[in-house]
Parts: C-alpha cells; structure tokens; sequence
C-alpha cells in the first residue's frame, strides 16, 4: 500500500452565522445587566458618603459641646445662615445643617450666637430626621430628648437606606439596610 496524500481541508476565514448570532445574544444579555447593576452601586456609593457626612458632623457637634462645656445645636438649615424652623417632633429633608452655640436655648441662631460650622448635604439623597427641625447636644455630650433619634438617608429610584441612630448618650451608630 501507498501512502496517498491527504485532500487539503478547505481553511475556514470568519465566522458563521450561528457564531455570529450567539455572540450578539450574549453581548445584548450583558449590556441589559450592567446599568442597573451600576446604577445601584453609584446610589450606594453616594448614600455611604452622605452618611459618613452626617456621622462626622454628629461627632463634631458632641465633641464641641464637650470642650466649650455649652450646648450646642445641629440644625436643618437650607441657606447656611439660619436654621429651618424650631419644630422638636415630625420629619423634614435636611439639604445642609448648622453648628452653634445656643446661648439662649431656643434652638435658633440669635444675634448674639455664632455658627461655627456650615455643611451642605449632597442632593443625591434625602436626609429625614425623625425628631423635628434640630439636635441639641448638652454640656456633657449627652442628646436632649426621650429617645433614641434617627437620620433616615435615601436614595433617589432605589431601595437603599442607611440610618445613623443617635442614642441619648449623644453616640451615633449606622444601620444599613439592602433591598
């Protein structure tokens, strides 16, 4: 017996249909999964940062009402000059907050008391605080009130919402909670 030469396989150039339309199925899946998915990771992205905002600005008005040995209030404000209202129950969106001083423990920027500190919350969440227009933390660093009090932070077209607790120790804890 001879050895015969083989025929030569014809070389396959490009893609089959089948081949071509599987790829755009898989493709199609993965674009329709990605945005949501990043969607939620940038709403979770902002509300971590507003609440470490929150908690940092908690730590600095119990820290100055200590050192000052004076109570001082955290207020809704909307301008950065005066706080919202005086309301002590009920909720309302906090864009931005005032620390002071209140020397006259009405819980509103008089004449004679300073602001020492101005922040201005992102727009990309909304801030709920369950116990009226302002936080009044006293001379021993401890919250005025009858109970725990709760910042409510949420984000815009999503389920996500972290919380910061504050107990009448004036301390601040954060619960997160998923969809």
């Amino acid at each position: 017996m001879e050895d015969q030469p083989k025929p030569s396989v014809p070389r396959q150039r490009g893609l089959t249909l089948v081949e071509l339309l599987l790829t755009v199925t898989i493709l199609s899946i993965l674009a329709a999964l990605g945005p949501p998915s990043f969607t939620q990771l940038v709403a979770s992205s902002r509300l971590g940062a507003t609440e470490a905002d929150i908690v940092s600005l908690l730590s600095q008005a119990r820290s100055a009402a200590l050192m000052r040995n004076r109570r001082v209030v955290m207020c809704a404000s909307d301008d950065g000059a005066q706080c919202q209202g005086s309301r002590r129950q009920g909720s309302r969106n906090w864009t931005g907050a005032l620390l002071f001083v209140d020397l006259d423990q009405n819980r509103i920027v008089s004449n004679d008391e300073t602001v020492f500190y101005v922040a201005n919350f992102s727009s990309a969440a909304t801030i709920l605080w369950n116990r009226g227009d302002s936080l009044v933390y006293q001379p021993d660093g401890t919250a005025l009130g009858g109970s725990n009090g709760t910042f409510v932070i949420r984000a815009p077209n999503t389920d996500h919402e972290h919380q910061v607790v504050v107990s009448l120790l004036g301390r601040a804890r954060v619960v997160r909670k998923a969809p």
